[in-house]
């Protein structure tokens, strides 16, 4: 087998071999200088700096000036209650509110959202055994010009049998719901289960 050299290798080695030895003493003398510089602490203002430079302190703070701005465009508003001041925002809510202080879960009514979709309709309300089959306890709005009937009424949690009334004398069961025969509404009517929260 033929061996063959490279020039440049050799030439490399001769110039490494030429190098004068290293003194233990002055390696020792460099690595202790770097392990002392890693040790020596940074300014304040280097480490906020770096601080800063974090991506995930960086999302964390990001966060946490939402959540600040957040709580003060709600307070802002009005819709939450600051050193023992009335807001205007719970006022106007159309929502009957109470309070559960004291109340246990079963006994409080939870928020339901109603929608129903019929266009030629004038006036559509919901009524149920959760209202007392009122008319007047939960009028639905309509979304748009064009569009669905919506409300947010409260009921306990449970089975409750409800319907549309519709321009003041038709009832109409909700087509998207599971129907009941209801003693109170004299026919069918839809069913809802109210779960507690």
């Amino acid at each position: 087998m033929i061996e063959e050299r490279d020039e440049l290798v050799d030439r490399a080695a001769r110039a490494l071999s030429a190098m004068s030895p290293v003194k233990a003493g002055a390696v020792a003398r460099v690595l202790m200088a770097v392990r002392a510089s890693k040790v020596r602490p940074q300014p304040a203002w280097k480490r906020s700096v770096r601080w800063l430079e974090d991506a995930s302190v960086s999302a964390r703070a990001a966060g946490m000036l939402v959540a600040a701005s957040l709580v003060v465009g709600f307070v802002l508003r009005g819709t939450v209650d600051v050193a023992g001041y009335s807001t205007q925002a719970l006022s106007e809510t159309p929502v009957a509110l109470q309070t559960i202080s004291d109340a246990g879960a079963e006994s409080r009514g939870v928020p339901v959202a109603m929608v129903f979709e019929l266009a030629n309709a004038k006036s559509v309300a919901v009524v149920g055994d959760f209202n007392g089959w009122d008319p007047a306890a939960t009028p639905m709005q309509r979304v748009g010009e064009d569009g669905p009937w919506s409300a947010t009424l409260l009921a306990k949690p449970g089975r409750h049998t409800y319907a549309f009334l519709v321009d003041g004398s038709t009832l109409v069961a909700d087509p998207l719901a599971a129907k009941a025969t209801s003693p109170d509404f004299g026919g069918d009517a839809s069913v809802m289960m109210v779960r507690t929260p």
